[in-house]
């Protein structure tokens, strides 16, 4: 995929093919918020299971944990070959590619425990289900479909990067998180008075399969305000949620990533504009 400007071009991409690299990449990113479960205190917010998006890497992350947080476990969208760290320095490689999560999950526990971490701790269970699929605690991983598992990649880093550069001088807003229920990287804008923003991408749910971007309020808005906040790209969605939205195929409607990319920076900057207003922070 071509690369503008920190933007990877995106292909359309079947439904049912996206469906599927990305059940099997929520799956195995279970992983990393298995040892958030097992190995960092518990927080209220739940922010004890989350990890990272590395756009040097252009991986999944995990936060630090074990003896001076030096420990670190990524995944590699594109191949599903987990990377353990201790200090920056490579331990580790596991390819998910033709083995199960019930066999990734036995050796990472016998790998932990090798590495001084405590025995009998590190554990898959969680509190929360996958709100898409069923566990495929016993189905073989298969990277074959390239294009479907680059394009939730492509997703995923074009995203941060999109993300970043608006939130980085915002002191209201929190760091860049993905979070294991919904597999969503977002940041929360606390605009004050109990009212907030979300930004968002989502790779895809019940309401669209394919990824999509999304900007929120909270509370909130009446259907006067959405009225009154028209967009030239994207949507308003409303049906069990109510936020902005722009989706894989709006982004598709352009070939080439430097038109992607403009339909997209219009999406945000618009969408924000509207954001702050409904939310009394302009």
């Amino acid at each position: 995929m071509k690369n503008i400007n920190n933007w990877q071009t995106l292909n359309r991409i079947s439904d049912d093919r996206l469906f599927e690299a990305r059940a099997q990449l929520h799956q195995a990113v279970q992983l990393l918020t298995a040892v958030g479960i097992s190995f960092i205190p518990p927080k209220a917010d739940d922010s004890h299971t989350s990890f990272k998006w590395s756009q040097k890497s252009l991986s999944f992350l995990s936060q630090g944990f074990g003896g001076e947080l030096a420990f670190h476990l990524s995944l590699n969208p594109l191949d599903l070959t987990l990377q353990a760290f201790h200090s920056d320095e490579l331990l580790a490689e596991i390819k998910l590619n033709g083995v199960t999560l019930k066999q990734a999950a036995t050796d990472l526990e016998f790998f932990w425990e090798d590495h001084g971490l405590p025995e009998d701790v590190f554990t898959m269970k969680r509190h929360f289900e996958l709100p898409d699929y069923p566990d495929r605690w016993e189905t073989v991983f298969d990277i074959s479909d390239t294009d479907a598992f680059q394009t939730l990649a492509s997703s995923y880093g074009n995203a941060a990067s999109e993300f970043e550069a608006r939130i980085k001088n915002d002191s209201r807003a929190s760091g860049l998180m993905i979070w294991p229920h919904h597999f969503d990287l977002a940041s929360l804008i606390d605009t004050g008075a109990g009212k907030s923003i979300g930004l968002g991408i989502s790779p895809g749910d019940g309401s669209y399969t394919a990824p999509y971007y999304y900007v929120s309020v909270w509370p909130y808005p009446s259907a006067e305000q959405i009225k009154a906040q028209p967009l030239s790209q994207g949507v308003w969605h409303t049906k069990g949620w109510t936020g902005m939205v722009l989706t894989l195929d709006q982004i598709t409607t352009c070939s080439e990533g430097s038109g992607q990319k403009s339909v997209v920076d219009t999406f945000l900057n618009e969408a924000l504009s509207h954001a702050e207003r409904m939310s009394g922070a302009e």
